[in-house]
């Protein structure tokens, strides 16, 4: 093993402990916020169905986030060196910046074009797992790699169909989210005959024509939408854990087995199908 294993001082900061604690407790985190969402009855009245549609909302948001921060940071980590350790990165990394330097641009479309523009070896390689040939010197069994091999293309999927999700109405959800965080503008409404919330996307004052210019985004008030976005929440946390653990497990050595939730996550979803 010792030709694929990166340095691990064993420090609380070292990068194999935020993976390890990433793997355990971050994403699992995550997962049970939204996993109560989904647990919820289905009589409730509107209001409630309201509010349950909203924090699915921010569920999905910030699973996706997460998802697009670790890639992110992934990309440029270097272990062993504390400039480029996972726990700066992903203190300094925030999704949604541009910059006119691309390597420092977070945005949703750099994110999509990073997991379009390479195939399974490439992002195997981004990622940090090692090759089959690299598992095999290292004395991995056979099994083992051939089953990383074969999840490669379902991880690759999975982290691109939440990116595209993400991406929907043209970072309106994004800007609509952070409306939501910091000052709950959210508004119920019927004007467009159904029951929906519409969320302020953008507001930009037009002051030559004494106006307000304002973008819109809409969350329809539906048991289904609410259970849509916890899901992909959830399915958003299962495809981030599963490819941490894989790189725990493959550069530091870390004995592990797939928890429940997990399981639960890809019998239930599109995703993942050979975990």
């Amino acid at each position: 093993m010792l030709k694929v294993l990166y340095p691990d001082s064993g420090g609380q900061f070292e990068d194999a402990a935020i993976l390890r604690n990433a793997v355990y407790f971050s994403t699992a985190l995550r997962a049970y916020s939204a996993r109560q969402i989904l647990q919820q009855p289905m009589g409730v009245d509107r209001e409630t169905l309201a509010f349950l549609v909203l924090r699915a909302f921010g569920e999905f948001m910030t699973s996706t986030e997460d998802m697009i921060g670790w890639l992110f940071a992934l990309k440029v980590w270097q272990p062993g060196n504390a400039e480029f350790s996972l726990f700066l990165l992903l203190d300094r990394i925030q999704v949604g910046r541009k910059s006119k330097k691309g390597d420092s641009d977070y945005t949703e479309k750099r994110a999509f074009g990073l997991l379009t523009d390479c195939n399974e070896v490439e992002f195997r390689s981004l990622l940090h797992i090692p090759s089959d040939e690299e598992l095999l010197e290292s004395g991995r069994p056979s099994e083992e790699v051939d089953h990383i091999t074969r999840s490669m293309p379902f991880k690759l999927d999975g982290w691109r169909r939440m990116t595209v999700r993400r991406m929907e109405q043209d970072r309106g959800w994004v800007q609509a989210f952070n409306k939501i965080k910091h000052h709950a503008l959210a508004f119920p409404t019927r004007e467009r005959g159904k029951d929906e919330i519409w969320l302020p996307a953008r507001i930009r004052p037009d002051y030559r024509r004494h106006r307000i210019g304002l973008a819109k985004a809409w969350l329809d008030i539906s048991m289904d939408n609410a259970r849509r976005l916890a899901g992909d929440a959830v399915a958003a946390q299962a495809v981030l854990h599963d490819t941490l653990a894989v790189i725990l497990t493959t550069r530091y050595g870390e004995k592990y087995s797939l928890p429940e939730w997990v399981l639960r996550a890809y019998r239930s979803d599109w995703l993942l199908r050979e975990a």
